[in-house]
Parts: structure tokens; sequence; C-alpha cells
């Protein structure tokens, strides 16, 4: 598909024109302005609609189901673009990327008719239920449980860190469903409807502009029809969902559009040392990451390759937003005149930036987590890369070797 490093078809260049156009538009523009440093942040509909409404949302889905039939390189087209036109990703990456890419491996017909199309449409959102108090990147740990209720079941446990809750549709979520050889067997996947009884949901004070949320399953009773795959087949589920987030694609996007915002702003002009120093590291992380799309794209296994991706775009990412902090007094005083949303919203922008960057190196697994991945594929070759990380600690010590 790509010519070495990668070289984008008239096709797909297309589509990044024409995604860059929607987002561009005035009432996407006005939404994105009126959003910045509002707590919690609003979700920025104009613009999912705006994609979905022309298919751009998920262009990897199938036309029945509101895509274009297209690959994963052109997803990967759409996350970038939005990483670089500043619109916030989470609802995104959370409903098309997660949610929508785990029913569409895993569900049935009548599962993906009843969902995917509003999903596409940027109508329906998801949220997504994984971690817990004490099983945050290592999901062999989670407490969460499903037990057989008469032609369903009932979900009963707490999850945490869960980005978009408050305005979401459903949540995919993990729960223990029985035993098995090792803590990774017997962990299920479900479409919970989060308006239902029993759902309680409460902000979890923090920085980030999205806000976390806390929510607790209260014996949730859900049809047979909402669980996702095989009963105790949900390790893998989530594991395939989440590669596409792991190439790092939209983490470049978003260091890309941090540094440009500092030059806009007279911060750190592009001439400056730091900025040409960064600007290559963020060319040589996009070839790393577009690499892995690559692969992804012609059906290689990548779990080591992804890993490797997010591990580096999403610490790079970290460090842009560093240097925003450190060059903060030549820009934060724009963020205060005119009100708690600013005069000047791409300073208001890096001001939530500053916010978000900590959680980069969080989100989809940590970047010890992705050490971890990357060390047991370079050390142990016999080891599938996309196998579970065993809870010994071994691979820590790996990942040691590999820094």
């Amino acid at each position: 598909m790509y010519a070495a490093p990668f070289a984008f078809t008239a096709e797909q260049e297309g589509l990044r024109a024409e995604v860059r156009e929607l987002l561009h538009g005035d009432a996407v523009q006005r939404e994105l302005a009126g959003l910045r440093g509002l707590r919690p942040q609003p979700l920025p509909r104009a613009a999912y609609r705006a994609l979905g409404a022309r298919g751009r949302l998920a262009p990897d889905w199938p036309v029945r189901y509101g895509g274009l039939g297209a690959s994963l390189a052109e997803a990967a087209v759409v996350a970038e673009e939005m990483a670089l036109c500043g619109v916030p990703d989470s609802a995104r990456v959370n409903t098309i990327d997660n949610a929508g890419r785990t029913l569409l491996a895993a569900g049935d017909d009548r599962q993906k008719a009843a969902h995917l199309p509003a999903m596409a449409a940027g109508e329906t959102l998801c949220c997504v239920l994984y971690s817990e108090p004490g099983a945050g990147s290592d999901l062999g740990a989670l407490r969460t449980r499903a037990v057989r209720d008469g032609q369903g079941w009932r979900l009963s446990g707490e999850k945490c860190w869960n980005v978009g809750g408050h305005a979401a549709d459903y949540g995919i979520c993990a729960a223990r469903t029985g035993g098995g050889a090792s803590r990774y067997a017997g962990i299920s996947v479900f479409m919970v409807p989060l308006r239902d009884g029993g759902v309680h949901i409460e902000d979890v004070p923090g920085v980030i502009p999205e806000m976390f949320q806390r929510m607790v399953l209260d014996g949730v009773r859900v049809p047979d029809d909402a669980l996702i795959g095989p009963c105790g087949g949900g390790w893998q589920i989530v594991n395939d969902a989440l590669t596409l987030e792991r190439t790092g694609v939209y983490l470049y996007g978003r260091a890309r559009r941090w540094l440009d915002l500092l030059d806009r702003l007279g911060a750190v002009p592009r001439s400056d040392e730091r900025a040409v120093r960064l600007s290559e590291e963020l060319a040589a992380a996009r070839l790393l990451a577009w690499d892995c799309v690559a692969r992804l794209a012609s059906g290689e296994e990548a779990t080591a390759e992804a890993a490797e991706a997010k591990w580096w775009t999403g610490e790079l990412a970290s460090r842009v937003a560093r240097l925003a902090w450190r060059t903060r007094p030549a820009w934060e005083d724009r963020c205060r005149e005119g009100g708690a949303r600013g005069a000047d919203p791409a300073a208001a922008e890096l001001a939530d930036a500053l916010c978000e960057a900590p959680a980069l190196s969080l989100a989809a697994g940590t970047s010890e987590m992705m050490l971890a991945t990357v060390a047991s594929a370079l050390l142990d070759p016999a080891r599938p890369d996309d196998g579970p990380v065993p809870p010994d600690g071994t691979l820590g010590d790996a990942a040691e070797a590999v820094v």
C-alpha cells in the first residue's frame, strides 16, 4: 500500500482535504472556540456530526453501517486530521475505535445493525468501562462481575477513570464471567446502556479538560444480546480494539498542533532551536506511527509495533507540553483576557493542552505497559505479541533493560 517509508494515495489525500474543509467550517470552528477553557469540556458534537453525515467519522466501516468501506489507513487519516485541527477526540476514540471496532470484530449481525449506523453518524456516543480501582492497565485484576439472570446478566462493580460517561449512551464494559487457567481467562465484554437504572455516575475532580467519571454498576440487568463475542473471550477482544488507538497517529497530531500554537502565539518561533529539535522528532514519530498503520492496514500482526509507536508519541507529546509550560509567561495572559473562555482561543487551547498532556502516557495503556510489550517481543521472540503480560514483574525488568 505504501512506498518506503510511506506515501498516501490520491484518494487518501482527497479524504484528508475533505475532512479538513469540514472541520474548518464556521459551525465547527465556533463550537471549538466556545469549549476552550470550560470544565468539564463539552463534546464537539457539531464536528462529529459534520463528519458522520458524510461517512467520514468511521470511513473504514462498511457502507451499510455508515462508513465508506475504506481501510484502516483512511480511519487513521481522519484521526490525524482531527488532531491537527484541534478537535477533542476522546468520544471518537471511545465510540469509533473502541466500541465500534469491538462490535465489528466480535458482534453479531443484529448487534451491528442496531448500534453501528448511529455511532458512525455521530449521534450515539460510547465510553469505555475497563479500568477499576486496583485494575488500571492490568485487566487481570478486574473485579466487576456479570452473573447469569434468566435470559440476561446482572453486572455489579465499580469502574473509574472513564472519560465522556456523562454524555455517553452506552459503555463497553469488561466484566468477569468465570475463571480459567489464568487471570485473563473468564473476562467478557458487554454493551451496557448508561441511562437505565442501576448505573450511578459521578465526576472525579481533576485537571483534564474532559473530566473523569466514576461509575458504579449496582446489579444492572442487561439482556443476553448485550454480550459481545464469546463468553470468556474478552481479553483478546479488548486488546484488538485498542490497536488503532495505539498507533500514535492522533498523539502525533496533538503534539504537532501544540508546537504550532506556540509559534502562532509567539512563544516559541519555528526557528527556535527547541522547536527545530522537536519538529525533527515529530517528523520521525509520524513515520513510526504511519509505518504501524501501514502494517495493520495490510493485515500484519503489529501489537509490539503499535505499543512502540504509542509509547514514543505519547512521551513526545508530553515533552511538547513541558515546553509550553516553561514558556507560559509569553502566552498565559491571553487566557485571562475576556473571561474564563479566553480572548484568544489559541492560548486557551494551549492551557487545555497542559492539563491534557499527563494523560497521554496513560490512555490506551501506560508507557510502562507499552515498554513491557515491546520488551516481550524483543527479548522473548517465542512469546506471542498479543499474550497477556504476566503479573510476576519479569517484563518490568525486561522493560528497564530496553530503556
